[in-house]
């Protein structure tokens, strides 16, 4: 059986003057169901996903993921990768918006 610890999602629309104009973040495994997250899409959007904008995004991810501990993982570390992997997630999504290899 394989049982995810944190999942996380993003989708970016970038303009063509790279400024994000539309941003949605997700996280699953780290409350009863996953949770869609309009604070951190929200620190993407207006900016060019700087690590400022990626800062506060992964701020918004880790207060929104009320995990519980188990034998795979501390409710700790669960929100800390919630952080690290929408810092991630949105990286990659930045590329490929911009139609690089990611």
């Amino acid at each position: 059986m394989d049982i995810a610890i944190v999942g996380v999602g993003v989708a970016l629309v970038i303009g063509a003057d790279g400024v994000c104009t539309a941003a949605r973040v997700a996280l699953g495994a780290v409350a009863p169901t996953a949770i869609l997250v309009p604070e951190a899409g929200a620190a993407l959007v207006g900016t060019k996903v700087d690590d400022n904008a990626l800062d506060a995004m992964e701020k918004a991810a880790r207060a929104a993921a009320k995990p519980i501990g188990d034998k795979r993982g501390s409710a700790e570390y669960r929100t800390h990768m919630a952080g690290v992997l929408a810092r991630r997630a949105a990286t990659i999504a930045l590329s490929r918006a911009k139609g690089e290899q990611a």
